[in-house]
C-alpha cells in the first residue's frame, strides 16, 4: 500500500557526492613533481654508478678509499663499505628519476601502474642493501684487487 502524504523527491547531488562519482573521491589528486628533482635523481644516479665503476676498476681513489676507510675498524660498515653499495643506489636513484619523468606523462591508469610499480622496484635494492650488510658480502662480488688487499691485511670479512 503506496504511502501517501509523503512526496519522493529526487535531488540530483553535485559531482563530489554523486552517486556515479563514489569512487572519485577516493582517488588523490596528483600533481607533476618538478623536472629539477629528476636532473638531480639522475645525476646522483650517474656519480653513483661511475663511482661503482671507479672502484671496480682499482682507481687510484679506490684504492685511497680502501687504506683510509675499508679497513678501518672504527669506522661503522656502513661508511667502510659504502663502495659496495654503490650500484644500489645508484639504481635506486634511477628508479625514482623515472617516477619523476613519469609523473609528467598524460595521467591515466596504465602510468599509476607503472609508477606504482616502480615504486615497488625501488624498496628492492635497499633490501638487499640490508641483507648484505647484515650477513656480509661475499667474495663474488668484491674486485679482485680488494680481495688481494684483504689478503695481504689478512683481513676475513
Amino acid at each position: 500500500m503506496p504511502d501517501r502524504g509523503r512526496a519522493v523527491v529526487t535531488v540530483a547531488l553535485p559531482w563530489p557526492l554523486s552517486a556515479t562519482s563514489r569512487m572519485s573521491r577516493f582517488v588523490a589528486s596528483t600533481e607533476s613533481l618538478p623536472w629539477w628533482m629528476a636532473v638531480a635523481l639522475f645525476g646522483v644516479s650517474i656519480v653513483a654508478l661511475l663511482g661503482h665503476l671507479s672502484f671496480k676498476c682499482g682507481t687510484r681513489i679506490a684504492v685511497n678509499w680502501v687504506r683510509y676507510n675499508y679497513f678501518n675498524r672504527f669506522l661503522p660498515p656502513l661508511i667502510r663499505e659504502a663502495p659496495l653499495n654503490l650500484l644500489l643506489g645508484s639504481a635506486t636513484f634511477a628508479l625514482w628519476g623515472c617516477i619523476v619523468v613519469l609523473s609528467h606523462f598524460p595521467k591515466n591508469q596504465i602510468f599509476d601502474y607503472i609508477i606504482a610499480v616502480l615504486a615497488i622496484a625501488s624498496m628492492i635494492p635497499p633490501a638487499v642493501y640490508v641483507k648484505r650488510w647484515l650477513t656480509g658480502y661475499p667474495d663474488r662480488l668484491k674486485p679482485q684487487w680488494l680481495l688481494e688487499e684483504e689478503r695481504r691485511h689478512k683481513v676475513s670479512k
